[in-house]
């Protein structure tokens, strides 16, 4: 299970800054040098100085500003001359590198691209991973105006989350993200008070429907046609119109990375950004704000208008606040008479945590897990976490597999689906089982019927690539880097992956032979649908080797049988997959994996793809050899912790105040200066990170 330990609150926050680390090699040796200058010219933000950002305790801000979001964080400046990989053609196999941490470095090479309504985004993959995925959403930078970038990311690795913010254009703020900070959302039900009756325009998207492209790839998916508003106090958090329009985007494609590697066949276009300027008692997550918005009562009315004359099927308002992850409708089986409904609201610092896809998610049908939610349809949607609580799903909640299964329970970006696995584990339970949960089934049919609750008022086509092999398939296969289809302005990454006994000889691009011989190509959309064909003739497989190493005390572990023979150095086959875990000695931990110098995750199971080049895969331990001491002042009550100690360097704990009766919780405090948290009179919640010392964490209680 992952590291991390968290405990069964459902809100969060605090942190400790100034040379945080979660990935800290345990010996000299195996210790960081620093950015080469070829390696800082990738970097699309400055490195890491430590000595640059203070404790809280040491800030001028409140400590309660800190912790809300993340568990560690720092500010950081775009470069505009790595900007270049990211807006211009990329070369096969060149990689940026994100400079998250001091010790945490991610490197990604480009898979897919797009740009839509003057947001590029770009996809990126760890290399030689399956499943390590990073989204950026920049606005501006591409123009050739100097200082105008808006720069957003998301880093799908497994366990820890990291999110990059825009502040300013041209400034960031790097964080790692707290988890539960999207809980606590409600399932609100319609009042009975209004008909669910059908708008004019819902019975279906073909009447008034935009002229369509040269492209057939949306024939066969639905498209769902987002409103996007956001409120004064979400703008104020992201720090302006531009930062939070680029962190919607991003939730966007955050969205359609849920759906494409959950196999649900639909996508979400945003077809409109709109500033709503609503008083302060709506600007929040709550029952009322999101009938408000839904109603023609005085409130936020202008979405009405709007989502009409854009032809949006949905519509998300982003705010402010932390009252919850978000919030929205969820119909029972969506079809004309939901139309009314199809509304939900997601709060500004959760769009990091999936939370625009989990609010979507609720509006297209889905609910929580079994746990979370036990009286619900049982109709397979949803959301799922193992038995271990390795992980959750994006319609799970983290605090009940946690409670559940005592498990790390981290959350990924996919919905749950019986037919697909994550990392060696099924994603769901059978549709017919007592408590189904394979939301992909039941998200297959409610999409089409969400996306045809108005009528496209602007092209909607997306585009193809039809693959095929050549003798056949048993000589070998095309995998896509990212499911289609895809956006017309879209380009998208292939990889040939020959069978044993066959090499790779050519590419067919539209029935055109290409003289690249790389395994990988690139194919730009040009707004048409595509055929690619790979040739594969026989011939000696080709292999790499995968060696592996640990750092600190601890080994490395196979799950496969492919996995098993590249431990023993023989070479294995291109294209085979590996599942390692990670196993520390007793009175270590697990810190975190490095693949070929770039930072992996600190999922304790990881799966790589054998590519053309040989690899190392390295598994990091520390000692656990830190304290948290606990006090109780002014009343009575205790701490709960999420784990016992002794802690190691980059764990974070979570604790619960709990007052005894008679008494309520006040406040926290961190090595005797004030600390952030969630404060509730019945009780409050705060996570410490640790980095190199031991803390003392105190509750402050009083009497009622």
């Amino acid at each position: 299970m992952p590291p991390r330990s968290w405990a069964a609150c459902t809100a969060l926050v605090a942190l400790v800054l100034g040379g945080t680390t979660a990935l800290r090699p345990a010996t000299a040796a195996d210790a960081r040098t620093p950015l080469a200058s070829a390696a800082l010219a990738s970097s699309v933000i400055t490195p890491e100085n430590p000595g640059d950002w203070p404790h809280p305790a040491e800030s001028d801000d409140d400590s309660e500003e800190y912790g809300k979001e993340a568990v560690r964080l720092r500010e950081a400046v775009v470069r505009e001359s790595a900007l270049a990989r990211l807006c211009g053609p990329a070369e096969l196999g060149s990689e940026i590198r994100f400079p998250l941490f001091e010790d945490t470095v991610v490197e990604a090479a480009e898979v897919s691209r797009e740009t839509i309504g003057g947001v590029l985004t770009w996809h990126g993959e760890v290399e030689g991973t399956t499943d390590q995925t990073v989204i950026v959403a920049l606005k501006g930078g591409c123009d050739g105006t100097s200082g105008n970038e808006e720069l957003s990311a998301s880093f799908l690795l497994g366990g820890a989350m990291y999110d990059i913010v825009p502040t300013a254009p041209g400034h960031v703020t790097v964080m790692e993200t707290t988890p539960d900070t999207d809980e606590d959302d409600a399932s609100p039900v319609p009042p009975q008070s209004r008909p669910l009756t059908p708008l004019p325009d819902a019975a279906g998207r073909a009447e008034g429907r935009a002229p369509k492209g040269k492209c057939k790839g949306s024939d066969k998916i639905a498209v769902i046609d987002v409103l996007a508003a956001y409120s004064p106090k979400a703008r104020s958090e992201a720090g302006g119109d531009s930062q939070i329009k680029a962190q919607i985007a991003k939730g966007i494609s955050l969205t359609n990375d849920a759906l494409a590697t959950s196999g649900i066949k639909a996508r979400v276009r945003l077809v409109h950004t709109a500033y709503m300027n609503i008083a302060a008692k709506y600007d929040t997550q709550s029952n009322a704000a999101l009938l408000a918005f839904a109603t023609d009562d005085g409130v936020a009315d202008d979405l009405l208008t709007l989502r009409d004359r854009y032809g949006a099927d949905q519509v998300t308002v982003v705010t402010g606040g932390n009252a919850m992850g978000g919030i929205g409708y969820t119909p029972p089986d969506p079809g004309p008479t939901w139309s009314s409904w199809a509304y939900s609201i997601v709060a500004q610092n959760a769009i990091a945590h999936y939370s625009f896809g989990h609010e979507l998610g609720h509006n297209l049908g889905a609910n929580h897990d079994w746990t979370t939610q036990p009286d619900q349809p049982n109709n397979g949607a949803s959301g799922y976490f193992p038995k271990k609580g390795d992980w959750s799903t994006a319609m799970a909640y983290e605090s009940s597999c946690r409670t559940t299964t005592k498990g790390g329970c981290g959350r990924i970006n996919r919905f749950s689906n019986y037919g697909q696995t994550y990392r060696g584990q099924k994603l769901g339970t059978k549709p017919t089982a007592t408590h189904a949960a394979d939301s992909a089934w039941f998200l297959n049919e409610s999409s089409a019927a969400v996306a045809a609750y108005r009528a496209a008022k602007s092209d909607a086509t997306l585009c193809d690539v039809t693959p095929s092999s050549s003798p056949s398939t048993s000589a070998g296969r095309i995998v896509p880097k990212i499911m289609g289809p895809y956006a017309q302005t879209a380009t998208a990454t292939f990889t040939a992956v020959p069978a044993k006994g066959y090499v790779f000889s050519h590419w067919t691009l539209d029935g055109k032979k290409q003289s690249s011989t790389s395994k990988t190509i690139k194919v730009s959309m040009a707004a048409k649908d595509h055929t690619l064909k790979a040739t594969f003739k026989k011939g000696t497989s080709a292999t790499s080797t995968v060696s592996t190493k640990s750092s600190g005390s601890g080994s490395v572990k196979s799950r496969t049988k492919s996995a098993a023979r590249a431990l023993t150095g023989a070479s294995v086959l291109e294209g085979a997959e590996l599942h390692y875990r990670a196993v520390p000695k007793a009175g270590w931990h697990f810190a975190g994996w490095t693949l070929d110098g770039s930072y992996a995750g600190d999922d304790d199971d990881i799966l790589l793809r054998v590519g053309e080049d040989d690899s190392t895969l390295t598994a990091v331990f520390e000692p656990r050899d830190l304290t948290l001491e606990t006090e109780i002042r002014g009343g009575e009550g205790t701490i709960e912790l999420s784990a016992t100690g002794p802690y190691a360097d980059g764990d974070t704990i979570h604790a619960k105040a709990v007052p005894a009766q008679g008494y309520v919780f006040v406040d926290w405090l961190l090595d005797g200066e004030p600390y952030g948290g969630d404060e509730e009179d019945h009780e409050g919640c705060t996570a410490v990170h640790f980095d190199e010392w031991g803390h003392t964490l105190t509750a402050v209680f009083a009497p009622k």
